[in-house]
Order: structure tokens, then sequence, then C-alpha cells
């Protein structure tokens, strides 16, 4: 199914623009429930009380405001908030092209694919293509949704993604959280060092992880609407709950992965062997 646009701006650094359009680039699978009531099984909707006249108020009696301060606000027609947006603003302005790597991941937000609007196509792929070539991605400013959004664009697969980013900002400080102190042996860096390489891939592949509470809850949801009842599972015990040092655990999760690493070792000579006994036979043969 071919993917619907959300908006147009125009991509702009230096002398050149680009017409594109935004796609949205991810989806949630989460499942969301409805909220009944609980007499009837009627699904209840959302209200806007007013506090004021002691009423229920709809959604076209509603206005944006900020509040200065206390039960003092300043409000804003959707037409006001329209006029910020003007068409200068709402390309993407590039202001400088960095490694990938010299963004925090921290920092990105939502991601879009973009697309080229028409007309734009032969520019669009030679951006595509040159930052492709020289490893680089695209730092812009772009204004939409009474924001104005820091983002990033990037080459992917044969195109463009762009990831709106927090501002430095709007992310909170690390040095906010309790961290416990404590020494670090190099015994048990060393030990640790071993456990990551034990369990390193060379590459990530994002199709091997399966959301498997969603798979269960699904099941659970096509079993009541079957009609059968779900009997609440009992919990087994907890195994290995005795209290063991960083030393000892780092030993036993080092010794499981080679356990695992040791197996399949053992399985690869077992083929390589049966070729090698397989060669003296045929030379007796030919002789």
């Amino acid at each position: 199914m071919a993917l619907r646009p959300l908006r147009n701006a125009t991509i702009s650094f230096g002398l050149v623009s680009i017409p594109v359009r935004f796609y949205t680039a991810t989806k949630s699978e989460d499942i969301h429930f409805n909220l009944l009531h609980e007499s009837c099984g009627t699904r209840v909707n959302r209200k806007w009380w007013c506090p004021h006249h002691e009423e229920i108020v709809s959604s076209d009696e509603l206005i944006r405001a900020y509040a200065i301060s206390k039960n003092k606000y300043v409000t804003f027609t959707d037409e006001e908030i329209e006029t910020l947006e003007t068409d200068d603003n709402r390309a993407l302005e590039i202001t400088e092209f960095v490694d990938l790597h010299e963004i925090d991941p921290l920092m990105f937000e939502k991601a879009y694919f973009l697309g080229p609007s028409p007309g734009g196509g032969k520019t669009y792929r030679l951006l595509a293509q040159a930052m492709k070539k020289q490893d680089k991605v695209a730092v812009a400013r772009w204004v939409a949704a009474g924001k104005e959004h820091l983002v990033v664009m990037r080459p992917y697969e044969k195109g463009l993604v762009l990831h709106t980013m927090y501002y430095a900002d709007e992310v909170r400080d690390f040095g906010a959280i309790d961290l416990e102190e404590g020494p670090v042996k190099e015994k048990e860096v060393a030990l640790a060092e071993m456990l990551i390489n034990e369990l390193t891939e060379k590459k990530f592949d994002p199709l091997q992880f399966k959301d498997e509470y969603r798979q269960r809850l699904l099941q659970r949801i096509k079993a009541k609407s079957q009609g059968k009842t779900i009997e609440p599972e009992e919990e087994e015990e907890e195994k290995g709950g005795e209290v063991i040092d960083l030393m000892e655990a780092l030993r036993r999760s080092l010794s499981k992965g080679r356990g695992t690493t040791s197996t399949a070792a053992r399985r690869a000579p077992t083929k390589a062997a049966s070729r090698n006994k397989a060669r003296p036979a045929a030379k007796k043969r030919r002789a």
C-alpha cells in the first residue's frame, strides 16, 4: 500500500531548492483499550468540563491560551498561529553537514521519509547520492505545527529520511540522577569485556526481535472473543535466587556463553572430520 504524504516542504541549501513531501516512517503496533461503562458496556466519550459555567463544552468552543500568571492568559486563534508559519520558514533550510556519529541518538525524536515532490526528483537524487558518497548528514531548521524544529536529514536506501530532534535545553541533565559510587576492580572490568565479546554480533538484525507481550495479548483477545474463559496462570517460583558477588555473576554468565559457543564449535569439526576420513578411502579405491 502506497504511503500518503503528510505535508510539503522545500529543502534549501545554497541556491538549490528541492520540493519534498513528508511520509510517516514509523508506526505504533501498541494495543489500545477503550473505556466502557461497566454496567451497560457502552463506550464512554471524553468531555471538556468548564467549572465556571458548570457545563460540558464542545471542541469548537475551545481556544488556545498561554498562562502568563495565575488565572491570566494570552489567547490565540488558529488563524493567528498559522500566520507565524510563512512559506519562507516552512523551508528545510540546511545550516551545516556533519558526520552522523557526531549526533547523540538521545537527541532524536520522530522519523519521516522524505520523497520528492513533482519536479524535484533530479535534485532530490543529487543531494541524496552526494550525501551518501560523502557519508554526511544535513542539519536543518524547519517550522511546522507551531514549533521550530531542529532536524537532521540523512541518506536512506535510495532517498532521504528526516529525524526531528530535541533541542539541547530539552534534554535533561544526566547528572541529576542518583548514581551509586563504588570502586570497580580491573578483574571485574576484564570479565565484563569478555562477556561483551561473547555476545557481540557483526551486524544488528532488527527482524529477529518480536513484541512477545503483544503476541500474548492478541492471543488472549482472540480467546476471549471466542467465549473462552481465561484462567490466571500460576507464577513459577524464582530459581537461582541465591546472592552472589559481581565476580561470580560475571563468571557464570561467561561460562554460560562459552557453553553455547563450544557446543557449536564441537558440531562444526564433526563434518570436517568426516570429510577428511572420506578422502583417504577414495584414494584407496583409486589405487
